[in-house]
C-alpha cells in the first residue's frame, strides 16, 4: 500500500471512529434511558402515578427523541389528574410520531375529561383517520359530539345543536345517548313528532342501565302531542327509574 493511500485510510479510519464514538454516547444514554422509561411503566402499572411521571422526565431529560418515552408520561399524568402537563405530553409524542393513533385517542380522551370538546372532535377524528376501527376513538368522538350538543341546547343554541345531533345521529345510528339529547332538542323545539321517533331510538339502541330519562321524553312529546294514553303509560315507565320518578310523577298528576 502505497503512502497516500496509507494516509486515506488512516484519515477514514479515524473519521468512523469519532462518528462511532458519538454514536456510542447516544447509544449508551439511550440504554440508561430505557432502564428509567422500565422502571416508569413498572411504577404506572403498580399505581405509582407521580413515581412513574418523576422516572419518565429522567428518561426524556437523557434522551429526548422517543415518542414512546412522552407518551406513557402522559398516561401517569393523566391518571395523576395533571390533565393540561398530560395534553402537553401527549403532544410531543405527536410532533415525533404524527400518525400515533393511540396519541391522539388518549389526547381526544384527556380533552373529554376537560370538557374541550372542540378540541376532543378534532383528536379523535385524526386517531379514526389512521384506524378507522378504533372504537375507543368512535365512542370517544361521540361523547365528545353528545357534549358539545349538550352545552348549545344548554346555551338555547338550538339549531346549531339539532345540526350537530342530526349529523351525529346519521353517521352513529345506534347510539343511545346522541337520539335522547336529539329528542331532548325536539321537545325544546316543539317538534313533539320528531322527538317521539328519537326517544323511540334511544330506548331501541340503550342496552344497559335505567331507561328513566328516554321514557321521560317520550312521555314529553306525547303529552305535547295530545296523546294522553301514551303520555301516561311513557311516565309511569319513567317513574320507576329513581332518578326521574319525582318528575315523571308530577307529569302524570297534571295528566289527570
Amino acid at each position: 500500500m502505497g503512502r497516500r493511500a496509507l494516509l486515506v485510510l488512516l484519515t477514514f479510519t479515524a473519521a468512523v471512529a469519532i462518528s462511532l464514538g458519538m454514536q456510542d454516547g447516544d447509544a449508551n444514554a439511550k440504554i440508561d434511558a430505557d432502564k428509567l422509561y422500565n422502571e416508569a411503566n413498572s411504577l404506572l402499572k403498580s399505581g405509582n402515578y407521580a413515581g412513574a411521571v418523576e422516572k419518565y422526565t429522567q428518561a426524556i431529560k437523557l434522551f429526548k427523541d422517543d415518542f414512546k418515552y412522552y407518551y406513557q408520561r402522559g398516561l401517569a399524568l393523566k391518571n395523576n389528574k395533571q390533565l393540561d402537563d398530560a395534553i402537553a405530553s401527549f403532544n410531543e409524542a405527536l410532533r415525533l410520531k404524527p400518525d400515533l393513533t393511540i396519541g391522539h385517542n388518549a389526547a381526544g380522551s384527556v380533552f373529554l375529561l376537560l370538557r374541550q370538546f372542540d378540541n376532543a372532535i378534532p383528536s379523535f377524528t385524526e386517531a379514526l383517520k389512521y384506524d378507522k376501527g378504533l372504537s375507543q376513538a368512535k365512542l370517544g368522538l361521540v361523547e365528545a359530539y353528545a357534549g358539545k350538543s349538550q352545552e348549545l341546547l344548554n346555551a338555547g343554541k338550538y339549531d346549531e345543536a339539532l345540526s350537530v345531533l342530526i349529523q351525529t345521529s346519521v353517521e352513529y345510528p345506534e347510539n343511545s345517548k346522541i337520539h335522547l339529547i336529539l329528542a331532548s332538542a325536539y321537545n325544546r323545539t316543539d317538534e313533539p313528532k320528531d322527538a317521539v321517533e328519537a326517544a323511540l331510538s334511544a330506548i331501541k339502541f340503550k342496552n344497559k342501565g335505567g331507561k328513566g330519562a328516554e321514557y321521560f321524553e317520550l312521555g314529553l312529546a306525547y303529552k305535547k302531542l295530545g296523546q294522553k294514553d301514551k303520555a301516561r303509560e311513557a311516565f309511569g315507565k319513567a317513574r320507576k327509574d329513581a332518578v326521574y320518578a319525582r318528575n315523571a310523577q308530577y307529569e302524570l298528576d297534571g295528566l289527570k
